[in-house]
């Protein structure tokens, strides 16, 4: 684990120290609302972590350190460094509370294992920061209009027509209403059997597809273009919208208190989607093309 000297060196170093606070600043919250599972009647070793609040400091440092010199992954890992204090805190304070009805034995060996254990949970609590800091970065970078308007100097923009992410985008498209339209109707005609189960797997791949579908829709629409293009798509709009139908979906569902709110979820982000990535292709062939003139 950091030691105390580590954290005073991080704050003179004046690159981190914004990020070093942030971390700082959530273990309140993570305290606060991680503590319910200390005082509960059941108690777990190690404690149930709460890091939404590392989370959002995560967010926050990715997108501050997007344009520094220091890079967002390592300003990431500092604040989970220095977030991971609350979830010392609670693993401390959940082995006080488990080990008043272990036995003598099982009592030494978890108080044995606490500095391991609570090292394993730093760990992880800042690889997970540094992951998401390091995703915002890069995605604010990718959003950035200066970085994302060419030098005019070359003739041929190898960033678009070279640009093989709008594949995944296109199979989708084509896909989507072919593995749903087979799905709806094996239930319709009821027919189950084998054909019902492949539609299923069909449906779980289309998952699977989709997620590589929305980074390469981000992907392809953020590639640096001429600033005098045709065509500037707002990446933000285009991925933002399955993200967006996702979130509605789940919050309708949770609040008219329907089973499954995921599942809702899940089923509009796949529709989004579809309408999103239809629209981008037919875009995308009209201003852009398909494949590079250049290509064999």
């Amino acid at each position: 684990m950091p030691s105390v000297q580590d954290f005073r060196d991080g704050l003179a170093d004046e690159s981190l120290r914004t990020a070093i606070l942030a971390g700082l600043a959530a273990v309140p919250f993570v305290v606060f609302f991680s503590w319910e599972a200390v005082i509960d009647d059941v108690v777990v070793l190690g404690g149930s972590i709460s890091f939404w609040a590392l989370a959002l400091a995560a967010v926050y440092v990715g997108y501050r350190y997007s344009d520094h010199e220091t890079s967002s992954r390592r300003a990431g890992f500092w604040t989970g460094l220095a977030g991971s204090l609350g979830t010392v805190l609670i693993h401390v304070a959940n082995t006080i509370t488990t080990i008043q009805s272990l036995s003598p034995r099982w009592a030494v060996i978890t108080i044995v294992a606490t500095p391991f254990v609570a090292a394993l949970g730093v760990g992880i609590t800042a690889l997970l920061t540094m992951l998401i800091a390091q995703f915002v970065g890069w995605v604010t970078t990718r959003l950035d209009r200066d970085r994302r308007i060419r030098d005019g100097s070359n003739v041929v923009d190898e960033h678009i027509t070279e640009s093989r992410w709008w594949l995944p985008v296109a199979a989708y498209a084509v896909l989507a209403p072919i593995v749903f339209g087979s799905l709806f109707w094996e239930i319709w005609t009821t027919s189950g059997g084998v054909w019902l189960l492949v539609s299923l797997v069909g449906v779980v791949g289309l998952v699977g597809l989709s997620i590589v579908a929305l980074v390469g829709l981000f992907v392809d629409a953020t590639a640096p273009r001429d600033e005098g293009a045709a065509w500037f798509p707002n990446a933000l709009l285009y991925a933002g919208v399955p993200i967006g139908a996702y979130v509605l979906a789940h919050l309708t569902a949770t609040l008219w208190t329907l089973e499954n709110p995921p599942g809702y979820g899940m089923y509009a982000f796949l529709g989004a989607l579809w309408l999103t990535s239809v629209v981008y292709v037919i875009h995308r062939h009209r201003y852009v093309g398909t494949l590079s003139r250049h290509s064999a």
